[in-house]
């Protein structure tokens, strides 16, 4: 069996990361979620251990000092991790697990693994993307405000990501998201640089 290829996808709040893995994981059976922990409220539409591992700072903190994952930071207030173990069962099932993370994590994990496809979605103009976190109505007007200057700062890291792709139109990124992968997949099948 093949070995999968991890994929590390990041982008501003907004720019609409949770919508492009759905469809591509629609589109591809092999690529999975690999649903990270967050200390933070679930919104209204999520579902514990499918959206996240939704749990309490102290069950955060245990997990962490017992090496439950690859990379954690405190983001927005509240504390984000990626497992490790979730992460190496799906690779060597041969699927394409995709670790959605903030920037933070992001340049953790990259150093950790560094045979990751490093990917970060922008938005097609920050009007947009202000208009799509103003249209989830689920945030304060402080929050939104936090989350747009956060923003420019994580565009401006994205220099450090192999691959940006800019969300117009969620069909394109999928095809462009899943042409990358396989290009990867292929050089390194074929011992191409």
């Amino acid at each position: 069996m093949q070995a999968g290829k991890l994929v590390i996808l990041s982008g501003p709040s907004g720019v609409g990361k949770d919508t492009v893995l759905d469809a591509w994981i629609v589109s591809n059976p092999k690529v999975k979620r690999v649903v990270t922990y967050t200390t933070r409220a679930p919104r209204s539409t999520e579902v514990n251990g499918n959206d996240y591992h939704f749990v309490t700072l102290d069950q955060f903190q245990e997990f962490a000092r017992n090496g439950h994952f690859l990379e954690f930071k405190e983001v927005h207030g509240n504390w984000y991790a990626s497992p490790l173990k979730d992460l190496d069962e799906m690779l060597s099932q041969g699927l394409i697990p995709v670790l959605k993370i903030d920037v933070q994590g992001a340049l953790s994990a990259m150093k950790l693994r560094p045979d990751a496809v490093t990917i970060f979605i922008l938005p097609p103009s920050e009007h947009e993307l202000e208009s799509r976190i103003l249209g989830r109505g689920t945030e304060t007007p402080e929050a939104i405000a936090t989350r747009l200057e956060n923003a420019g700062k994580e565009i401006a890291l994205s220099q450090h990501y192999q691959h940006k792709l800019v969300n117009s139109c969620v069909e394109q990124t999928v095809a462009a998201l899943e042409e990358i992968v396989n290009e990867r997949l292929f050089d390194e099948a074929t011992g191409a640089s």
